[in-house]
């Protein structure tokens, strides 16, 4: 009897993806087949590129998009600890149908509370201090100061499966590294809550969300309209908007619903850059028209700001507001 039932269909098509992993308890799926020649560190690039009787495991391939020789000539740099915890990811949530809109789309990284906010989809970041536990195929982040296998800050994402007495049973990549000469995938069981873990991909949440916004418009901004009123809005996943005079205490999640929230819609204005128009269903029993316009675009110091107008005229600067931290 399992000691777990699985009601989703998603669910179901992980734990089909998942049958070439060892069972608890039965070892690990290595990035090389048994009996292949092991290089630990140091070595060279040209040794890893040229190493004879290194069988691939495909299988791990196949989880992974990495080949064992690939990883061992990025080892080949001294500095280099790449595993693969983040590429697993990725294709569990393929796997579960979760479709990416581009090549950067993808599930599996470490910034993922601050990206998932970003493309208008917070609400499907589960925070671990909001009291509740991740369901089947959930994908949760790891950050803490004490080192890993490889000597480092544990940095890493897995992926949750079931719990039983009091344990989370999980599948997770990068169970390896450049100390072991390999990279692996197991199963394994941690106590709960997970020592260090900021939270989760509802996947639940994440499957049933519409079309993600544009890479700068999602998540909360700061919004000043004339010289008085002081709002913060919230763009999420298919052209919803929210409003509210409260400022956000959590970065990663949507205002509850309620009086104090104000709801819309959110439209690009056609033929102009990066351009906006808001339509609030009510505002003090009126409708108001507003557009902004995408100002300051500074990528790399995550700084953005909107400018535009009221249907009145009046003159609106929107500040984004960034998650912060290795979120």
């Amino acid at each position: 009897m399992s000691d777990y039932e699985l009601t989703e269909e998603y669910q179901k098509k992980l734990e089909s993806f998942l049958t070439d992993i060892p069972a608890y308890g039965g070892g690990k799926l290595s990035s090389m087949k048994p009996g292949s020649k092991t290089l630990t560190p140091p070595f060279t690039k040209a040794q890893a590129t040229e190493l004879k009787g290194v069988l691939e495991e495909p299988a791990f391939q196949r989880y992974t998009g990495y080949t064992h020789r690939g990883l061992l000539e990025k080892w080949s740099d001294p500095g280099n600890r790449t595993t693969t915890c983040n590429e697993f990811c990725t294709k569990c949530a393929n796997a579960m149908g979760y479709v990416a809109e581009d090549k950067n789309d993808g599930v599996g990284r470490f910034d993922i509370a601050d990206y998932l906010t970003r493309m208008g989809k917070g609400h499907c970041w589960v925070r671990a201090d909001a009291g509740q536990t991740p369901e089947y195929g959930d994908i949760f982040r790891v950050f803490a100061p004490s080192p890993d296998q490889n000597g480092v800050a544990t940095n890493h994402m897995g992926v949750a499966l079931y719990f039983k007495e009091g344990s989370l049973y999980t599948v997770e990549s990068g169970q390896g590294g450049p100390s072991t000469g390999f990279d692996a995938i197991e199963r394994k069981v941690r106590g709960w809550p997970v020592p260090g873990i900021q939270g989760w991909v509802s996947m639940r949440a994440l499957l049933a969300t519409g079309k993600r916004v544009e890479y700068w418009q999602g998540g909360w901004w700061d919004v000043k309209i004339g010289k008085t009123e002081q709002w913060y809005y919230y763009f999420g996943a298919d052209g919803r908007v929210l409003c509210t005079s409260e400022k956000p205490t959590i970065l990663s999640a949507p205002p509850v619903d309620g009086p104090m929230v104000t709801k819309g819609v959110c439209t690009k204005k056609p033929r102009a850059y990066n351009t906006l128009q808001l339509v609030w269903y009510s505002r003090n029993a009126l409708d108001v028209n507003e557009e902004l316009q995408l100002g300051i675009e500074e990528s790399k110091k995550r700084k953005f700001v909107m400018v535009g107008k009221t249907a009145s005229g009046a003159k609106i600067t929107a500040t984004r507001m960034m998650i912060t931290g290795l979120l």
